[in-house]
């Protein structure tokens, strides 16, 4: 009694043991996949606001180019001495009444004023004629006003100072300082905003010794010709986008420009202290990415800048689940993946542990009773598992009859499982599955080992791709030499491959139109090198691989220079020591900009020998020939060539021979004899060189 008492205690105590065991594993494979996706997700989330930043950054430098092109025209304007002589005169003529002298300043101010207006688009050249009797369309002009905002002379059209531009004008009068106005809506609800800037007096007079204006430059704008339109411009994205020009009013958040749903500009308004608002979080702290909602409740990614010295913002929206889905898609993929391999190691720890409770049975009869139980379990098990599933699962004999099979294939084939099971894969799937299923199944057989393959099958007219897996099983019960089939659809996956593909490719071109806007002098020199990189690598017979990593690492090259002052970037001297090493650094901001995008191949070790040399005299690491990529070696030697053949301030541009001629004095010594010998081939029978001659010259450090 005491001995089956105390085996019956060590066998309880084995199978808690076990189950501990198991609860464990199960426990910490849940949360490691756990972690594991959700860092995808944050990877996921860390592109997204590269690529928003980088299309918001285009954004928010056109709009302020165009604001700062406008003052310095006005500017212009009101320091010009002639200006300031005749708005004297003018102004001081009409207390003492009109004569020859007020005509002629009024009719030179007048003149000026509408060929300013003209010249820099405040007006347009042609206006258009319309019945008298009908009020004249504001879209824009200039004024010239007294200090007690009278006018004095204003383009043709120019309707009266409204409250916000007649606050910016005292503004401008009492600080002495350009002003802009806020936005608002004219009599047309086009939406308007103005620019005033103070007139000095002349000179010598008694009001410029006491620096006070004698008037006031008034430039009116329409913002949907001005400022809309910079909206537009910059890279685009493969999903539904929106940028928007925002301000703050009255605790409310003013959609500036129009809207996707049809709003009109200004005419959308919203709450400021709304939490889950993405135009409010902008306005509140430009240059954070969030994920909130936009105008519609719609979840989207926002990124948003602001504009110097003003309180509008521009922020650039996507929306979330259109952005994330592919994002979503794989990690589900991931998720459904690890889950089925932790069960399957659950399922094969349970029947080992199963398996050494049979060998310890005793009887004969018991072990062939808990084999026949074993294998129902299992049974149940893997339908509890499979039938859960979408990839749809086999289980054939020798002669390709179907022992096993789960909910899937049922539904596939719209017929039960027991009536599928020992009917043959050839009826039951189709005699073009079943064939295509055998092809595989012996190519796995013959290489000794589990297989993957890539298979194109068609169920119901519908084909679709399946990663399909067979695996040798040698013996299960009575039955031997059977073969388990997976079949995963992955057809979705491979749509969201070509699509993050494309969606990358737009990247790289966002990227360089982002260096064009910043360095007008390197505009085409990254297309250039790209150009000529392409060509090297066809004649190197390159892998498609590398040729790829080759043609994003020469369009990117250049885009640290994004980061470096314009002055220096623009200089036609010849650099200073201290400028010469800030220039050297583009290379590794270039880097440092693009670290955190998912390029295939080695793009950003690429793009860090541009500018080495063969014998360690380049920059930024120094390396030497042995330990530069056939890649950097090409890109070094489209970058020289691209520079010689392009003028700079400090000598003319070298022809393709002179450039080649001076290339091949340094082969062995700075560039690659290979690549050289390779760019005379590609230089005499294929780029046509008078191409770059209708372009404007490049400028390279």
């Amino acid at each position: 009694m005491t001995d089956s008492t105390s085996a019956d205690d060590l066998k309880t105590s084995s199978i808690v043991s076990a189950v501990l065991v198991l609860v464990l594993v199960i426990g910490i494979g849940a949360s490691l996949i756990s972690v594991y996706v959700d860092r995808e997700r944050q990877r996921d989330l860390q592109q997204w606001e590269a690529r928003l930043g980088l299309v918001a950054d285009t954004k928010i430098e056109a709009l302020q180019a165009r604001l700062d092109a406008d003052q310095t025209s006005l500017g212009e304007l009101a320091f010009n001495a002639s200006v300031q002589l005749y708005l004297s005169r003018a102004i001081a003529a009409r207390g003492a009444g009109a004569d020859s002298t007020a005509e002629a300043s009024l009719g030179y101010l007048r003149n000026l004023l509408t060929a300013t207006a003209e010249r820099t688009g405040f007006v347009s050249a042609t206006q258009v004629a319309i019945p008298a009797n009908l009020p004249r369309p504001v879209v824009g002009g200039l004024g010239l006003y007294a200090t007690d905002l009278s006018p004095v002379v204003t383009t043709a059209g120019m309707p009266a100072l409204a409250a916000p531009i007649a606050d910016a004008a005292r503004t401008a009068l009492a600080d002495g300082t350009p002003q802009i106005s806020e936005f608002q809506r004219d009599s047309q609800g086009r939406v308007v905003y103005a620019y005033a800037l103070p007139v000095q007096a002349v000179l010598g007079t008694e009001q410029s010794q006491a620096a006070t204006p004698v008037g006031v430059v008034v430039g009116l704008r329409d913002a949907a010709v001005s400022l809309f339109p910079a909206l537009a411009s910059g890279g685009v994205f493969a999903q539904q986008s929106e940028s928007l020009l925002l301000a703050l009013s009255d605790g409310e958040v003013v959609y500036v420009s129009p809207t996707r749903d049809g709003a009109a500009p200004m005419r959308r308004r919203m709450p400021a202290d709304r939490d889950r608002l993405a135009a409010a979080a902008a306005l509140q702290k430009p240059g954070r990415f969030v994920q909130l909602d936009n105008y519609a409740g719609e979840p989207v990614l926002q990124v948003s800048r602001g504009l110097r010295d003003r309180n509008w913002v521009v922020a650039q929206q996507v929306d979330a689940r259109q952005a994330l889905a592919e994002a979503d898609s794989r990690r589900r993929f991931l998720t459904t993946s690890l889950s089925l391999l932790l069960i399957s190691v659950v399922a094969l720890y349970i029947a080992a542990w199963r398996h050494g409770s049979s060998v310890r049975s005793r009887h004969r009869a018991d072990e062939l009773s808990e084999q026949a139980s074993k294998l129902h379990r299992q049974t149940m098990l893997l339908h509890a598992l499979t039938d859960n599933l979408d990839a749809l699962t086999l289980l054939v004999d020798p002669q390709w009859k179907i022992v096993f099979t789960n909910e899937a294939v049922a539904r596939l084939t719209g017929a039960e499982i027991q009536e599928l099971l020992g009917q043959r894969v050839h009826a039951a799937l189709g005699s073009a599955v079943g064939r295509s299923l055998q092809v595989g199944a012996e190519l796995s057989r013959q290489s000794g080992e589990s297989d993957c393959q890539p298979l194109k099958l068609q169920f119901n007219g519908d084909e679709r791709s399946y990663q399909a897996s067979f695996i040798a099983v040698d013996k299960l019960g009575d039955l031997a030499n059977a073969m388990l089939i997976v079949l995963t659809d992955v057809t979705e996956l491979q749509f969201a491959r070509v699509r993050h593909a494309r969606l990358l490719d737009n990247l790289v071109a966002t990227l360089a139109q982002v260096i064009d806007l910043h360095d007008a002098y390197s505009a085409f020199h990254s297309a250039r090198m790209a150009e000529v990189a392409d060509e090297l690598a066809a004649e190197l017979r390159m892998s498609d691989a590398d040729r790829q990593t080759l043609h994003f690492a020469a369009t990117l090259a250049n885009i640290g220079k994004i980061m470096l002052p314009r002055d220096i970037l623009m200089k036609t001297g010849e650099l200073e020591e201290s400028e010469r090493k800030l220039l050297e650094t583009h290379v590794a901001r270039g880097m440092e900009l693009l670290h955190s995008l998912d390029f295939e191949g080695p793009v950003l070790s690429t793009i860090a020998q541009k500018q080495e040399l063969l014998d360690g005299s380049g920059y930024p690491r120094g390396l030497q020939g042995s330990e530069m990529s056939l890649p950097g070696k090409v890109l070094a030697v489209s970058n020289a060539f691209v520079a010689l053949v392009s003028p700079r301030a400090y000598r003319e541009a070298l022809t393709v021979n002179g450039a080649l001629d001076a290339l091949m004095q340094e082969a062995d010594v700075k560039y690659d004899r290979h690549v050289l010998a390779a760019l005379f081939h590609v230089a005499e029978n294929r780029i046509d060189w008078s191409r770059w001659s209708r372009r404007q010259p490049a400028n390279d450090a």
